[in-house]
């Protein structure tokens, strides 16, 4: 009788003593803790197997990253209200876009995106893997009239912003003389905005977008989307040579 209690109660008794001899062992507490820094510099040894390990991917990754995608004819610095790489930027992400055939009115992006500037001269593939680090992608939105000023007003505010496909005047922090597409902004239409998914949901303080409607997404990156531009350029025999148009200007 008593071993066919222990059989079927076997897997309770196990729990029960692994509970006691856990209850009765000693609590490991850590008393001191001390930080030590371990400094990476020149003078540390060569691990020669992790660098024979990682040598074919490293030659791999050069032969790419070193490719002279395009070249420019002019240093190509950000600025507000407007500037140079705020103008490239947004014009290569339109053109790319209309090539890929996605239908919107602007094209928007965030100046806290452009991390540098583009050298005059040859420009290789890992600058703009510099200017661009992020995997952002395309994602449009529909704004109507109401919102689509709103949009402008928080460009203004934030002192300009890169865009493609419209122009406006900043005056005390309120954007006025919109046009898009050289035509007066019409407060009773719907206007489809072209920006980065990051932006899109409200990155950056742009609650703005909370707005949108009829919300979709690309699968392309906004990187990919310039890579792309300076390709057709480069195929075109087309040095880069951005100017600033006036698209983003501020009352005196």
């Amino acid at each position: 009788m008593l071993m066919y209690f222990i059989n079927k109660h076997l897997p309770i008794l196990t729990l029960l003593l692994l509970s006691a001899l856990i209850a009765c062992s000693p609590k490991l507490r850590q008393k001191k803790a001390e930080k030590v820094l371990y400094p990476i510099d020149k003078n540390l040894p060569v691990d020669s197997e992790m660098l024979a390990f990682y040598k074919p991917y490293k030659l791999e990754l050069d032969s790419v990253m070193n490719d002279i995608v395009a070249v420019s004819d002019i240093e190509i610095t950000k600025a507000q209200p407007e500037g140079l790489l705020n103008n490239f930027f947004a014009d290569a992400l339109y053109q790319s876009a209309k090539a890929a055939n996605i239908n919107f009115d602007i094209v928007f992006t965030n100046y806290g995106g452009l991390r540098l500037p583009l050298p005059k001269g040859n420009i290789y593939r890992y600058k703009i893997f510099e200017l661009m680090p992020f995997e952002n992608y395309f994602v449009s939105l529909k704004l109507d009239g109401n919102s689509t000023q709103k949009f402008f007003d928080f460009m203004a505010d934030k002192g300009g912003e890169p865009i493609a496909g419209a122009s406006y005047t900043i005056s005390n922090h309120k954007a006025i003389n919109i046009f898009i597409h050289n035509k007066p902004f019409d407060n009773t239409q719907y206007y489809t905005i072209l920006t980065s998914d990051y932006m899109a949901n409200g990155g950056d303080k742009g609650a703005v977008f909370y707005l949108g409607k009829d919300k979709k997404e690309y699968p392309i990156l906004l990187r990919n989307a310039v890579l792309k531009y300076l390709e057709n350029q480069k195929k075109a025999g087309k040095n880069l040579n951005p100017v600033l148009d006036g698209r983003v200007k501020v009352l005196p």
